[in-house]
Protein backbone atom coordinates (compact mmCIF):
# COMPACT_ATOMS: atom_id res chain seq x y z
CA UNK A 1 0.00 0.00 0.00
CA UNK A 2 1.43 3.37 -1.02
CA UNK A 3 1.27 6.64 0.87
CA UNK A 4 -0.95 7.97 -1.91
CA UNK A 5 -3.62 5.42 -1.05
CA UNK A 6 -3.44 6.56 2.57
CA UNK A 7 -5.08 9.89 1.97
CA UNK A 8 -7.54 11.08 4.54
CA UNK A 9 -11.20 10.44 3.90
CA UNK A 10 -12.44 13.96 4.47
CA UNK A 11 -13.77 14.58 1.00
CA UNK A 12 -16.26 17.08 2.32
CA UNK A 13 -13.93 18.83 4.72
CA UNK A 14 -13.91 22.59 4.22
CA UNK A 15 -10.29 22.67 3.08
CA UNK A 16 -10.54 19.83 0.55
CA UNK A 17 -12.87 21.23 -2.12
CA UNK A 18 -13.38 19.17 -5.23
CA UNK A 19 -12.56 15.72 -3.84
CA UNK A 20 -14.42 12.71 -5.24
CA UNK A 21 -17.20 11.16 -3.11
CA UNK A 22 -17.18 7.48 -2.28
CA UNK A 23 -18.63 5.31 -5.03
CA UNK A 24 -22.12 3.91 -4.52
CA UNK A 25 -20.92 0.31 -4.87
CA UNK A 26 -19.02 0.62 -1.58
CA UNK A 27 -22.44 0.34 0.14
CA UNK A 28 -21.46 2.91 2.73
CA UNK A 29 -24.50 4.24 4.56
CA UNK A 30 -24.55 8.01 4.60
CA UNK A 31 -26.82 10.45 6.36
CA UNK A 32 -28.86 13.11 4.63
CA UNK A 33 -25.98 15.55 4.82
CA UNK A 34 -23.61 13.09 3.17
CA UNK A 35 -21.87 12.05 6.38
CA UNK A 36 -20.67 8.48 6.77
CA UNK A 37 -22.33 6.86 9.76
CA UNK A 38 -20.01 4.51 11.68
CA UNK A 39 -21.40 1.03 12.20
CA UNK A 40 -18.93 0.45 15.04
CA UNK A 41 -15.86 1.94 16.66
CA UNK A 42 -13.07 -0.48 17.51
CA UNK A 43 -10.09 0.48 19.68
CA UNK A 44 -7.11 -1.79 19.03
CA UNK A 45 -4.58 -1.99 21.85
CA UNK A 46 -1.13 -2.57 20.35
CA UNK A 47 0.75 -5.27 22.24
CA UNK A 48 3.52 -2.93 23.47
CA UNK A 49 1.01 -0.67 25.22
CA UNK A 50 1.03 -1.82 28.85
CA UNK A 51 -0.46 1.21 30.61
CA UNK A 52 -4.10 0.47 29.81
CA UNK A 53 -6.05 1.72 32.83
CA UNK A 54 -7.29 4.62 30.66
CA UNK A 55 -8.99 2.35 28.12
CA UNK A 56 -12.15 1.53 30.07
CA UNK A 57 -13.00 5.15 30.99
CA UNK A 58 -12.25 6.09 27.37
CA UNK A 59 -14.68 3.45 26.09
CA UNK A 60 -17.30 4.58 28.60
CA UNK A 61 -17.00 8.21 27.53
CA UNK A 62 -17.31 7.34 23.85
CA UNK A 63 -20.29 5.09 24.50
CA UNK A 64 -22.07 7.93 26.27
CA UNK A 65 -22.05 10.15 23.19
CA UNK A 66 -21.82 7.89 20.12
CA UNK A 67 -24.66 5.85 18.63
CA UNK A 68 -22.25 3.22 17.28
CA UNK A 69 -21.08 0.46 19.64
CA UNK A 70 -17.54 0.83 20.97
CA UNK A 71 -15.35 -2.21 21.59
CA UNK A 72 -11.69 -3.03 22.23
CA UNK A 73 -9.33 -5.68 20.90
CA UNK A 74 -5.75 -6.57 21.62
CA UNK A 75 -3.57 -6.50 18.52
CA UNK A 76 -0.16 -8.11 18.29
CA UNK A 77 1.04 -5.73 15.60
CA UNK A 78 4.79 -5.70 15.12
CA UNK A 79 6.26 -2.24 14.66
CA UNK A 80 9.82 -2.76 13.47
CA UNK A 81 12.68 -0.38 12.66
CA UNK A 82 11.58 -0.20 9.03
CA UNK A 83 8.67 1.96 10.22
CA UNK A 84 10.83 4.53 12.02
CA UNK A 85 10.94 8.14 10.88
CA UNK A 86 13.64 9.09 13.41
CA UNK A 87 15.67 6.95 15.83
CA UNK A 88 12.93 7.36 18.46
CA UNK A 89 9.75 8.06 16.48
CA UNK A 90 7.59 5.99 14.15
CA UNK A 91 6.32 7.28 10.83
CA UNK A 92 2.59 7.54 11.47
CA UNK A 93 1.61 6.82 7.86
CA UNK A 94 3.74 3.67 7.75
CA UNK A 95 2.20 2.53 11.03
CA UNK A 96 -1.25 3.35 9.68
CA UNK A 97 -0.60 1.35 6.51
CA UNK A 98 0.43 -1.72 8.51
CA UNK A 99 -2.62 -1.30 10.74
CA UNK A 100 -4.95 -1.14 7.75
CA UNK A 101 -3.46 -4.33 6.33
CA UNK A 102 -3.58 -6.16 9.67
CA UNK A 103 -7.27 -5.39 10.27
CA UNK A 104 -8.57 -5.46 6.69
CA UNK A 105 -10.60 -8.62 7.32
CA UNK A 106 -12.24 -7.21 10.44
CA UNK A 107 -15.47 -5.26 10.42
CA UNK A 108 -16.95 -3.63 7.33
CA UNK A 109 -16.64 -0.49 5.23
CA UNK A 110 -18.29 1.55 7.98
CA UNK A 111 -16.11 0.29 10.83
CA UNK A 112 -14.04 3.07 12.36
CA UNK A 113 -10.83 1.58 13.74
CA UNK A 114 -8.25 3.17 16.05
CA UNK A 115 -4.82 1.84 16.91
CA UNK A 116 -3.50 2.88 20.34
CA UNK A 117 0.28 2.74 20.58
CA UNK A 118 2.79 3.76 23.29
CA UNK A 119 5.38 5.05 20.80
CA UNK A 120 6.02 8.62 19.76
CA UNK A 121 4.79 9.40 16.25
CA UNK A 122 6.24 11.62 13.54
CA UNK A 123 4.65 13.25 10.51
CA UNK A 124 6.17 15.98 8.43
CA UNK A 125 6.48 18.88 8.96
CA UNK A 126 5.97 18.50 12.72
CA UNK A 127 8.32 17.41 15.47
CA UNK A 128 5.69 14.95 16.71
CA UNK A 129 1.98 14.23 16.44
CA UNK A 130 -0.54 12.97 19.00
CA UNK A 131 -2.66 11.22 16.38
CA UNK A 132 -3.46 11.01 12.69
CA UNK A 133 -6.62 9.99 10.85
CA UNK A 134 -6.28 8.13 7.57
CA UNK A 135 -8.86 6.88 5.14
CA UNK A 136 -9.56 5.71 1.64
CA UNK A 137 -12.58 5.35 -0.59
CA UNK A 138 -11.47 2.28 -2.57
CA UNK A 139 -11.00 0.08 -0.68
CA UNK A 140 -13.04 1.85 1.96
CA UNK A 141 -11.50 2.23 5.40
CA UNK A 142 -11.57 4.74 8.23
CA UNK A 143 -8.70 4.46 10.68
CA UNK A 144 -6.75 6.49 13.17
CA UNK A 145 -3.47 6.02 15.01
CA UNK A 146 -3.23 7.51 18.52
CA UNK A 147 0.00 7.70 20.48
CA UNK A 148 -0.11 7.74 24.28
CA UNK A 149 3.60 8.56 24.50
CA UNK A 150 2.79 12.18 25.38
CA UNK A 151 -0.77 11.68 26.65
CA UNK A 152 0.28 9.39 29.50
CA UNK A 153 1.79 11.10 32.54
CA UNK A 154 3.90 7.99 33.18
CA UNK A 155 5.55 5.41 30.97
CA UNK A 156 2.92 3.89 28.63
CA UNK A 157 5.13 0.85 28.07
CA UNK A 158 4.94 -0.06 31.76
CA UNK A 159 1.78 -0.94 33.72
CA UNK A 160 0.86 1.82 36.16
CA UNK A 161 -2.20 3.57 37.60
CA UNK A 162 -1.04 7.17 37.52
CA UNK A 163 -3.25 9.66 35.73
CA UNK A 164 -5.38 7.18 33.79
CA UNK A 165 -8.39 9.52 33.67
CA UNK A 166 -6.27 12.34 32.27
CA UNK A 167 -4.94 10.03 29.57
CA UNK A 168 -8.51 8.94 28.79
CA UNK A 169 -9.71 12.54 28.52
CA UNK A 170 -6.93 13.42 26.11
CA UNK A 171 -7.52 10.38 23.92
CA UNK A 172 -11.26 11.03 24.00
CA UNK A 173 -10.84 14.47 22.45
CA UNK A 174 -8.56 13.16 19.72
CA UNK A 175 -10.77 10.21 18.79
CA UNK A 176 -14.04 12.17 18.91
CA UNK A 177 -12.58 14.75 16.55
CA UNK A 178 -11.25 12.03 14.26
CA UNK A 179 -14.62 10.30 14.05
CA UNK A 180 -16.30 13.53 12.96
CA UNK A 181 -13.65 14.26 10.34
CA UNK A 182 -13.58 10.71 8.97
CA UNK A 183 -17.36 10.83 8.80
CA UNK A 184 -16.95 13.82 6.51
CA UNK A 185 -17.92 16.74 8.73
CA UNK A 186 -17.09 20.00 6.94
CA UNK A 187 -16.50 22.61 9.56
CA UNK A 188 -13.72 24.91 10.77
CA UNK A 189 -11.48 23.75 13.60
CA UNK A 190 -13.30 24.90 16.73
CA UNK A 191 -14.48 23.48 20.07
CA UNK A 192 -13.46 19.79 20.19
CA UNK A 193 -12.41 20.06 16.53
CA UNK A 194 -9.73 22.63 17.43
CA UNK A 195 -6.21 21.75 16.36
CA UNK A 196 -3.88 21.52 19.42
CA UNK A 197 -0.27 22.57 18.85
CA UNK A 198 0.83 21.42 22.28
CA UNK A 199 -0.33 19.19 25.12
CA UNK A 200 -1.40 22.31 26.99
CA UNK A 201 -3.70 23.28 24.12
CA UNK A 202 -5.09 19.76 23.98
CA UNK A 203 -5.90 19.87 27.68
CA UNK A 204 -7.43 23.32 27.41
CA UNK A 205 -9.70 22.75 24.42
CA UNK A 206 -13.35 21.80 24.80
CA UNK A 207 -14.64 18.24 25.15
CA UNK A 208 -17.71 19.13 23.11
CA UNK A 209 -18.68 20.01 19.57
CA UNK A 210 -19.84 23.50 18.76
CA UNK A 211 -23.68 23.65 18.78
CA UNK A 212 -24.05 23.66 14.98
CA UNK A 213 -21.65 20.75 14.52
CA UNK A 214 -23.32 18.78 17.27
CA UNK A 215 -26.74 19.32 15.70
CA UNK A 216 -25.40 18.07 12.36
CA UNK A 217 -23.90 14.96 13.92
CA UNK A 218 -27.06 14.21 15.93
CA UNK A 219 -29.22 14.60 12.82
CA UNK A 220 -26.88 12.23 10.96
CA UNK A 221 -27.26 9.60 13.68
CA UNK A 222 -23.59 9.72 14.69
CA UNK A 223 -24.07 11.35 18.10
CA UNK A 224 -26.82 10.61 20.61
CA UNK A 225 -29.31 13.42 21.11
CA UNK A 226 -28.75 13.18 24.87
CA UNK A 227 -25.70 11.79 26.63
CA UNK A 228 -26.20 8.17 27.59
CA UNK A 229 -25.85 6.60 31.02
CA UNK A 230 -23.54 3.62 30.89
CA UNK A 231 -23.67 2.79 34.60
CA UNK A 232 -22.34 4.16 37.87
CA UNK A 233 -18.87 2.73 37.20
CA UNK A 234 -18.50 4.78 34.01
CA UNK A 235 -16.71 8.08 34.50
CA UNK A 236 -18.33 10.80 32.40
CA UNK A 237 -15.04 12.26 31.25
CA UNK A 238 -16.83 14.01 28.41
CA UNK A 239 -18.19 16.41 31.03
CA UNK A 240 -14.99 16.97 32.95
CA UNK A 241 -13.27 20.33 33.19
CA UNK A 242 -10.06 20.81 31.19
CA UNK A 243 -6.99 19.57 33.05
CA UNK A 244 -3.78 21.43 33.68
CA UNK A 245 -0.82 20.19 31.69
CA UNK A 246 2.29 19.15 33.54
CA UNK A 247 5.85 18.38 32.56
CA UNK A 248 4.79 16.81 29.26
CA UNK A 249 3.77 20.13 27.73
CA UNK A 250 5.83 21.24 24.75
CA UNK A 251 5.36 23.03 21.47
CA UNK A 252 4.35 20.68 18.69
CA UNK A 253 3.06 21.55 15.30
CA UNK A 254 2.27 24.19 12.70
CA UNK A 255 -0.52 24.35 10.10
CA UNK A 256 -1.95 21.09 8.83
CA UNK A 257 -1.20 19.67 5.38
CA UNK A 258 -4.04 18.98 2.98
CA UNK A 259 -3.50 15.23 2.61
CA UNK A 260 -4.34 13.98 6.09
CA UNK A 261 -5.89 15.03 9.39
CA UNK A 262 -3.31 15.11 12.15
CA UNK A 263 -3.32 16.18 15.79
Amino acid sequence: MTHRSLRLLVAVAWFLAGATPAPAQDLVRTAGGGLIVPSEVILYIQSDLKSTDFVQPLVCALQRVLTAPVSTQMLNLRLGPELLATPTQFDVEKVGSRFVQATAANGNSQSFKYLLVPFDLKAEPWRYVFSTSLGSENPSYHVGVVSTARLDAGNPRQPHHQGSEITAMRAYKLILKSIARLAGLRSPDACVLAFPRSLEELDRKSFEFCPGDRATLVAAGILKSTEGKEGTDCVAISRREPVQSGAWTSVAMSNQPLTRRTD
